[in-house]
C-alpha cells in the first residue's frame, strides 16, 4: 500500500513540476521602457507657504506607449517608475523657493490606491532642473490598467507668492506586459 502511495505521489510531483517548467517557458512577458515626456504642472497663484499640488489627467493608451509591441488585448503586468526629472519652464526661475517635491499618482478608481512614486527633500538651491528619487517599493501597474490616472505634482514652498509656477516632468517608467 505504502509503495501505491509512493508511486502516486511521485507521479503526481513529475506532473505538476512538469506544467511549471512549461508555464514558466511559455511566459510572453515582455518589458519595454516606457518614457512620458513634457508632461506640464502650473501651480496657480496665489500659492502659499507649505504644499502646493498640481495635476495632470493622463490618457493610457496602450497602443501608443507599446509601440509595434502591442499586441490586442495585451495588458500591463508591472510598472515602476525609474527616473523622474522636473524642470523649470521660465528660462530666468529657478527653484530657490521650492522645500520639495513629491511625485504621485492617483485614479478615480477606488481600488488603486494613490501612490508616492518619487521625492526629493531638500531641492538643491539654484537648481532649474532635478532628478527625484523614485521609490523602489511604489509600483504603477494598477493605474496603467485604467483608461485615465492623475499625475501629481506637490511642490512645497518656502513663502508666499503670487505668480503662477509652471514645471515639466520627464517621467520613464519600467513596465512588464503579456
Amino acid at each position: 500500500m505504502k509503495k501505491i502511495y509512493s508511486s502516486i505521489f511521485l507521479s503526481i510531483a513529475a506532473f505538476v513540476a512538469c506544467v511549471m517548467i512549461l508555464n514558466s517557458c511559455s511566459s510572453n512577458e515582455k518589458n519595454q521602457t516606457v518614457t512620458l515626456n513634457n508632461i506640464e504642472f502650473t501651480l496657480e497663484g496665489p500659492l502659499y507657504s507649505g504644499s502646493n499640488p498640481a495635476q495632470y489627467t493622463y490618457q493610457v493608451d496602450l497602443k501608443s506607449l507599446l509601440g509595434d509591441q502591442f499586441v490586442e488585448g495585451g495588458k500591463i503586468s508591472a510598472a515602476s517608475l525609474k527616473s523622474a526629472k522636473i524642470s523649470s519652464t521660465d528660462s530666468a526661475a529657478n527653484f530657490d523657493i521650492v522645500n520639495s517635491f513629491v511625485l504621485s499618482l492617483a485614479s478615480d478608481n477606488k481600488d488603486v490606491k494613490m501612490q508616492e512614486l518619487a521625492l526629493l527633500n531638500p531641492v538643491p538651491a539654484s537648481s532649474k532642473t532635478v532628478e527625484l528619487k523614485p521609490s523602489a517599493e511604489a509600483k504603477a501597474d494598477g493605474f496603467f490598467a485604467e483608461k485615465q490616472f492623475y499625475i501629481v505634482l506637490d511642490a512645497d514652498l518656502k513663502e508666499d507668492i503670487e505668480a503662477n509656477m509652471t514645471f515639466k516632468a520627464d517621467l520613464v517608467f519600467d513596465v512588464n506586459y503579456k
